[in-house]
This record gives C-alpha cells, structure tokens and sequence, in this order.
C-alpha cells in the first residue's frame, strides 16, 4: 500500500467510515498543521489554506526525493490557469466525494509510482556508466604504461581502488631453474611451474617486501587458485571452506599484528585460457581511507567481498597478462556498455510503455540495412562500406536516438488525446455545471410563477420544453466536444462549431461571465492531425536535442565518437525539411538516412499508439515511397530496405 498523507487545518475529516474504500487502499496517516512532514514517497493531501501558509513545506515535499516528484492533491477548487500551483499534481473540491478522491489518488500513486520506477532504472543505468567509466580508465592507464614494474603496481592498485581493498599481492606463474636452499642449509634445484610473489601493497601497514616463491597446489591459497582456476572468495581467510585443504600463513601477521580476514583471489588468465598468476585481494574495507590499526577495527570495518566487486577484479585481473590486456577490457567495457544502453532505453520506453522494444527494433533494422548496403556492387552505394566498428556505432546510436525523451514532460508523450486527462475532467465538469445552471433558473421562474399564482398549465409546459431545448443544445456542444478530444487527421467541420462554442458564455456559481471553452482548451481541440498542439510537438521534437546534449557528455572513445552526431539527426529528411537543424541531403550521413527509414517503418508498423492505430507492412512501405518520391527519404536505401525484407527484422526483435 502506498501512504497517503494528509495535512489540513481540520484533522479527522479523512475517516474510515466516510471513506473506506479509501482506507482500504492506501495506508492514510494524519498529520496536524504544525507537524513535519515526512520525508519517505507518499502522496500528500493537502487543505486550500496550509498549502498557501506553508507553501514552502510543501514544495520541499514534492521536490524531496531525489529526482523523483512526490504527487500533491489540493483539497481546494482547481485555480485559474494564470495562478495555477505548479506543484499541484491535482484538485480535488471540498468536501472529496469518495470515489472521485480514490480515483484521484488512483491516479497519483500511478504517477508516482512509474516516477520511482524511472528513478531505479536512472540509478541502475548510472550504476552500469560509472562501472564503464571505471574500467575504461584502468584501460586507458594500463594501455599508456609501459614499464613492467609500474604496469604490476597499477594493476594491484586499480584492483584495490575499485573495492575499497587494504591490502593485496600480485602473484606471476613463472618457469623456474634455480637452486633453492632448504631449512637445513642443502641446495635443491626447483624446475617446472611456480608462483612468483612479485608485488605487494598495504595501506594500514609499512612492511619491507621481498620477493619470493610459491608451489603451485592445494595447499596455499594462491597456489589453490593457480592451480584450479577457481576464484576464493573467503570472508575469513582463518576459516577457510571445510572441503578446502589449503591454510593461510599466519606468520606475517603474528609477526606485524595485522589481521587478515576477507580474501578474494582471483586467476588471471590470457586469451588462451592459460593462468599466468593470481591477484588476490585482502580486507575490503567500508571506506577507502580507513586505516585498520587495531583489532577492533578490523573486526568493525572489514567486509566480505561482493559479486560486483569480483566481476571488476576478474576483469582487472585479465589485464596482467600483457597480450591480451586491451582486449580483454575491451570485452569487459563493451559487456557494461550494452548493459549501460539497454538500461537507459529502458528507462525511456519506461515513459512511454506503448512504445516498448521500439529502440531495438530501429537498431536491428538499421545494422541489418547496413549490412546490405555493404554488399551492393551496383548504383551510388557500390563503394560504400561501413567496417565492423562503425556498425557498432550504429547500432548503439540507434539504440539510443530516443533518448532525450528523458527530457520531455511525460504528459506530452503518452497524450492520447488533444486534452489531457484533467482538462478534460475540468470541461466535462463545466458542462455539468451549466446544465445545472438551466435547470435552476427554469426552477426558479416556475417557482415564481407558482407563487404568483400566474402560471397557466400551457406556460408551464412551454417552459419545460424550452428547458428541453436548451439543454438539447448544451448536449450536442458536450458531444461536439467529445468527439473533437479525439486524434484527427486533417480539418474537421467540428472545428468552425468548437469556435461557436467557445463564444457562448454562461453564468457560473459565483455569478460571473464564464465561456464554454477556454482559449487553450479551443487550441487543443482544433489541431488539425493528432493530437499535439504546435507547442508541444515542438517539445517533442526537442528530444533529438536533449539526445545530442546527453550524449555529448559521455566520453566515447574513437569507434564510437559519432553516436550523438547519429543519433541526433534520425529525423532529418533530404529536402531539408526535418529538424533539428533542417539539414540538406548532402549534410545528412547514410548512417543516419538508414536510420530514418527503419525509425519511420517502425512508427507505423509497431502496435498501435495512442494517438494513432499500427498499419499493416504494405501501406507502410508505401508510405516510405512516397516519402522518397517527395524528396525527404533515401530512394536507393529505401529500395535495399524494401528487397532485402530488412523490415523483417523488426518482427525478431
């Protein structure tokens, strides 16, 4: 149950028993007017007084969690559009009737709770970019390193940074031939395969280090994980598993008052599956710089190393082996990257439900045409050819060319009809109200005509169907105004009618000059084609521009530097007619011409909108013609996409 909070000046109107179908969905808590109020998601119900004393306290609310906008019902009658509360989510009149305030809150906790959800999906995708952004810049460091030496401490030290480690060592499988000297004082020569202790690292502790060997086997747990290619995570290394036969040394830290406890090992292996050594971690730690200098503190401040921390170091660790190290974070990057894109397409098509899997139907589409186009040997693409690295960027910039919609007010990209929701609720209410003004003043004449004891039976009647007739007119403008709500293409007759509608007035509660239809209502309901007015079409078309600015941010590397570019211009058209820029068809790359074509194809084949119904393959393909008759899309990638079926891979995906 979502909490719904309630702040008025007159506490206890909100009970079980008036409104219990209220109680039974949503866990309502009071609050008197000088309380706090609370700082978890909720919905807040709020009378016309506090919100004005305490407006403050109540834009902290409905700002107060993260990026996420906690919905406000205002107990108070909705303000004229020139003082309208921002902050309001919604109105409710006083006193709430139970199912209009359920239904209300119905509506905010829906609002609120794809909020939270979008809020997950950002956090989890900024999670999978600052994992990418870190594992590139051990890349990029690595890659600039040359020296052995420096290039064993950076690997150690990167590992350690990205878990909060105290402590590590860095162990390498060398080929030995060397004598040795035994406890006794005799030499034995030591031939084959062996762990050599090539660096270690300790933030709690000054230790002189010194090289030296290891046998590779059970006993040690470097040797364990040499041996077997398994990685140790252990959470007290003093307690290993009890179907392990390998012990810790514990001379060193007898020796220097250290306390080992959290253990990850970790192989590292080349491009042949090969261990070449083994970097192992020691005490993750709650924060990087804390200094474990006594018992205490290690039994406080230690922790276990986790499943993320043991993917980071795996991939790290694959680094050490110098051959194979670019392409092995390359691998890794390029894993967390896909992750990072299908993260924040779902958090775009999380806006906009109706169009889910639109953006991996475009991308696949789009690659599938790049593709083809690659083997023409005939016509003005015969010498174009895009290597594996720049479909790659193509597909990511296709993937990713909705996603400023990020950037677009909700509202406007799921309005299904030329008003939206509340607007509507507020012209349905006005109609009402004016057939209760029609019916009262035809009570009142009938009243007075009866009290003057004037009114003849014929006058009564004549008044009745004057009623009639009245509110036979007030209908027909409710109905006209209806159908006008909904998605059109081209003008309608009903337009000319909304206008007249618009000019009749009517007397409202107050006594004041009301008109039918407000000038932004008589806006909305006469665009012409859908349901956007030019303004908010313009904020849709915007998204192309948050797209670029979002996308600029990012720092791509050299095979992926064009994605904003791509993505930005989807809906540029060769005559010029497109936006953002308006750009001609020489300015416009392939890349982004295939793009518009698959993006167009994908728009009306995919189910239906909600303000437009899905068309079947053939008259969307002849909507592409005759869009590339008219000069706006690609006529040569157009004809590739209609003969190689490209578009049947926007049925797979």
């Amino acid at each position: 149950m979502r909490s719904v909070f309630v702040w008025t000046k007159e506490p206890g109107w909100l009970s079980r028993d008036a409104y219990p179908q209220v109680h039974q969905h949503f866990e309502i808590e009071q609050f008197h007017e000088n309380s706090t109020l609370p700082s978890r998601a909720g919905v807040l119900l709020v009378d016309e007084v506090l919100i004005i004393e305490r407006r403050a306290d109540v834009e902290a609310f409905a700002r107060d969690s993260g990026q996420v906008r906690r919905p406000v019902i205002a107990v108070a009658p909705a303000p004229d559009s020139s003082n309208e509360l921002k902050i309001v989510f919604d109105f409710v009149e006083w006193p709430p009737r139970p199912t209009e305030l359920l239904r209300k809150l119905n509506n905010a906790t829906y609002y609120l709770d794809n909020q939270l959800r979008l809020e997950e999906s950002q956090r989890s995708a900024e999670q999978k970019a600052q994992e990418l952004a870190e594992l590139q810049s051990v890349g990029i460091a690595l890659s600039a390193e040359h020296d052995h030496e420096r290039l064993l401490n950076l690997i150690l030290s990167k590992a350690r940074e990205i878990t909060n480690a105290d402590a590590g060592s860095l162990f390498l499988v060398a080929g030995l031939d060397m004598p040795i000297e035994l406890p006794d004082g005799t030499l034995r020569r030591v031939g084959g395969r062996w762990l050599r202790f090539r660096i270690s690292q300790n933030d709690s502790l000054q230790h002189r280090f010194e090289e030296d060997i290891l046998e590779i086997g059970p006993d040690s747990i470097a040797g364990y994980v040499a041996q077997t290619s398994e990685t140790l995570n252990l959470e007290d290394a003093y307690e290993p598993p009890a179907d392990k036969s390998f012990v810790i040394n514990r001379s060193f830290d007898e020796t220097t008052g250290y306390r080992t406890r959290s253990i990850l090992a970790v192989p590292m292996k080349n491009h042949e599956q090969e261990n070449i050594g083994v970097l192992q971690l020691i005490n993750k730690k709650k924060s990087r710089d804390m200094v474990l200098d006594s018992a205490e503190s290690f039994e406080q401040n230690v922790l276990s190393f986790d499943e993320h921390d043991e993917r980071l170091v795996r991939s790290l660790a694959s680094q050490a082996a110098v051959s194979v190290e670019n392409n092995s974070l390359y691998l890794q990057r390029e894993n967390l990257f896909a992750r990072f894109v299908d993260a924040a397409v779902q958090a775009v098509e999380s806006r906009d439900p109706s169009t889910q899997g639109h953006s991996k139907r475009v991308a696949a589409m789009t690659t599938e045409l790049a593709r083809v186009t690659n083997r023409v040997e005939r016509g003005p693409y015969r010498d174009f050819r895009l290597n594996n690295d720049q479909v790659r960027e193509l597909k990511y910039a296709a993937l990713l060319h909705d996603f400023g919609k990020v950037g677009v007010k909700e509202k406007v990209l799921v309005k299904a009809n030329k008003l939206y929701h509340g607007q509507l609720s507020v012209v349905r209410q006005r109609f009402k109200t004016i057939r209760r003004t029609l019916e009262v003043r035809y009570l009142r004449e009938m009243l007075d005509r009866l009290l003057r004891k004037d009114a003849m039976p014929e006058q009564i009647e004549q008044m009745k169907e004057e009623l009639a007739r009245s509110l036979s007119v007030v209908d027909e403008a409710r109905d006209v105004v209806e159908k006008a709500n909904k998605p059109t293409v081209g003008h309608h007759s009903d337009f000319a009618r909304l206008e007249e509608i618009g000019a009749e007035t009517f007397e409202d509660v107050d006594g004041s000059e009301k008109p039918y239809l407000e000038p932004d209502e008589i806006l909305s309901l006469t665009v012409s084609r859908g349901t956007l007015t030019d303004g908010e079409r313009k904020m849709i078309q915007s998204h192309v521009d948050h797209t670029y600015d979002f996308l600029s941010t990012i720092p791509w590397t050299r095979d992926l530097q064009n994605i904003p570019v791509l993505a930005q211009s989807h809906h540029e058209k060769l005559d010029g007619s497109g936006y953002p820029n308006g750009l001609g068809a020489e300015e416009i790359p392939a890349q982004t011409r295939m793009m518009t074509i698959s993006d167009i194809y994908d728009a009306l084949t995919a189910r239906d909108r909600p303000y437009k119904p899905a068309v079947k393959t053939e008259t969307a393909l002849s909507y592409l013609e005759e869009e590339a008759k008219l000069g706006q899309l690609d006529p040569e990638l157009l004809a590739l996409f209609i003969e190689a079926k490209v578009y049947e891979e926007g049925l797979t995906n």
